[in-house]
This record gives C-alpha cells, sequence and structure tokens, in this order.
C-alpha cells in the first residue's frame, strides 16, 4: 500500500534544500550566494485509520485534513469507524 491519501490523493513531495552563505543586500551586504542546492522530502502528515465505505472495512492511510472532513460525518460513502 502506497503511502498516498485514500481521500485527497495528498503524498510525499521532493522539493530543494537551498543553502545560503552571505549578507543580504537590503543589510549592507554585497547579496546572499547560494552554495548547495540538495533534494529532500516533504512529507505529507499521513496517518492509518479505518474506514468504512459501501459497507466494507477497509484500513487505509488518511491525510490530517482528511480526518478533520472525515469527523464531521460521512462524506462520499466513506465514514470513520
Amino acid at each position: 500500500m502506497s503511502r498516498e491519501c485514500y481521500l485527497t490523493g495528498k503524498k510525499n513531495l521532493v522539493v530543494n534544500s537551498v543553502t545560503r552563505r552571505g549578507k543580504a543586500r537590503a543589510q549592507g551586504g554585497v547579496g546572499r550566494k547560494v552554495t548547495g542546492v540538495t533534494k529532500r522530502v516533504q512529507h505529507a502528515n499521513l496517518h492509518k485509520r479505518t474506514i468504512r465505505e459501501g459497507g466494507v472495512t477497509k484500513t487505509v492511510w488518511l491525510s490530517a485534513n482528511a480526518l478533520r472532513t472525515l469527523s464531521r460525518g460521512p462524506y462520499r460513502g466513506i465514514e470513520l469507524l
């Protein structure tokens, strides 16, 4: 099972981590220089929860946002157990 939200489709995101040195021009320096760019992963806020969809019980990954939606009541035929 992939770590992807069953309801919203949110998953991990690959982004760049940018390392800089120097003093900003606005503060009287000569400007910030990029000294390195490396890839990193922003992890989605996912939790394993049990749901009922169409009378079938499933264990799925849900984002925090989806949990808030389901805590208000059933949504698109899916309810939180």
